[in-house]
């Protein structure tokens, strides 16, 4: 009798290793949402970071005070949603208003993070660098779907000096 020599994998092989591979996927998907979620607070909090601290310097460079501010629906002024987006703006004039030319930098808004900005609608900075009025500000920003205990919060401090820290917290 003539044995002969298959090559390759039967149907059930086949179906087997689908199947654990599946499996697998279904533990691993969880975590990995969550990392992605963790990876979207991180970077959004280091733009903000970043944002706070650009206005801070420009307000130092050129000697005017400089503001953060919501953008509005345009995203051609300051608003006051949060969530629409930043302008960075140094008032050169001095005239104390938001002028389209003075805008330095547009942020554009982040997905899926929840900013907690309390009830303040602008942070500025004298030509100093200290905050105005001069007094110490505090805001939050976590993802918009938490998990229980995740450190997915980031609070963020800017003292009456003018210097920004940011912590790490669990979720609420």
């Amino acid at each position: 009798m003539i044995r002969r020599r298959s090559a390759g994998f039967t149907l059930i092989e086949l179906l087997v290793t689908i199947g654990i591979g599946a499996i697998l996927v279904m533990l691993a998907l969880p975590s990995f949402t969550e990392a992605i979620r963790s990876n979207r607070v991180t970077t959004a909090a280091n733009q903000m970071l970043a944002t706070v601290n650009l206005a801070r310097g420009e307000a130092l460079r050129s000697k005017s005070s400089a503001h953060v501010c919501p953008r509005n629906d345009t995203g051609t002024a300051c608003g006051s949603d949060w969530t629409k987006g930043m302008l960075v703006w140094t008032d050169e004039n001095g005239n104390g208003k938001f002028e389209e030319a003075e805008v330095k930098r547009v942020v554009e808004p982040q997905q899926g993070i929840q900013l907690k900005f309390g009830n303040f609608t602008d942070i500025a900075f004298d030509e100093r660098g200290r905050p105005q009025p001069l007094k110490a500000f505090a805001f939050s920003m976590q993802a918009s779907v938490c998990k229980t205990n995740a450190e997915t919060r980031r609070d963020f401090a800017i003292n009456r000096m003018g210097q920004v820290s940011m912590t790490r917290a669990k979720c609420q």
